[in-house]
């Protein structure tokens, strides 16, 4: 165990599984108290107990965050049972169905954006006044390089990681003074079980399109999150980092490029 983040509390969305159960077991083990926060309950109370394995932290937070009332519900009870916040991380997003722009509903679209994008601005509006009051804090959130590069069949997600991109560094301004610092993060081709589960579909064999010839993993995202939380960071804010092994700068082939023609 770590001593970084002694006695930090942190909040964290879509901890139940993939990249944000990494990103809550590191956090833990540099000393943390974490909120786990899932829409899936069960998925939430197992990063708990992994957590607790490692001799940490953690509460299990069932919330579904496309709703209003539910955030506000999950903010309220998550400073009850663990304190005030000192890192946010706004890591939960829905892909949505995978579907042409011009099939996409206006339902589908609206809950996109009030997973992935609301979310992000109303965590980060219920956490920031305690952080003014106690004079810092950190919000970490993640954006995906689909911003940069998008494909087929995203609209609704690639719109929602490049507003959220764009949030971070309106946020880093404004809340600069207070001495909060807001930074993001942007993962491409990280092999986690619904990544793989997709090329297992489409029957790729093609090898990771990284400069790095791999994909990434979890625990690479869970790394950038502990930096910029950490002290080492400390005079980072509004910055996008790129997690990618080099997927922006390749010019190998993405085995999703053709998944919008096999609709």
């Amino acid at each position: 165990m770590s001593s970084v983040l002694e006695g930090q509390v942190c909040l964290v969305t879509g901890g139940g599984g993939g990249i944000g159960a990494a990103i809550c077991l590191l956090l833990a083990q540099s000393g943390a108290r974490i909120g786990v926060v899932d829409r899936n309950l069960q998925g939430a109370s197992e990063t708990v107990a992994a957590i607790r394995e490692l001799g940490g932290e953690g509460l299990a937070l069932e919330c579904d965050i496309s709703d209003h009332g539910n955030r506000i519900d999950l903010y309220q009870r998550a400073k009850v049972e663990l304190g005030a916040i000192d890192l946010l991380v706004n890591n939960a997003a829905d892909h949505g169905s995978r579907e042409k722009f011009l099939d996409v509903s206006h339902l589908e679209w609206e809950r996109i954006v009030a997973t992935n994008l609301g979310a992000t601005w109303h965590f980060s509006q219920l956490v920031a006044p305690s952080m003014v009051q106690r004079g810092g804090g950190s919000i970490i959130n993640l954006g995906a390089i689909q911003a940069q590069l998008p494909v087929a069949t995203y609209a609704s997600y690639v719109a929602t990681k490049g507003g959220i991109i764009s949030l971070t560094k309106a946020l880093a301004v404004e809340l600069s003074p207070y001495g909060i610092r807001v930074n993001s993060i942007s993962p491409g081709a990280i092999a986690t079980p619904s990544t793989q589960s997709a090329l297992d579909g489409l029957g790729t064999t093609e090898k990771a399109p990284t400069l790095l010839g791999r994909m990434g993993t979890a625990n690479d995202v869970a790394q950038g999150v502990l930096f910029l939380a950490s002290p080492a960071a400390s005079f980072i804010t509004g910055e996008n980092l790129v997690i990618d092994g080099g997927r922006s700068l390749s010019r190998d082939p993405d085995p999703f490029a053709s998944f919008g023609d096999r609709r």
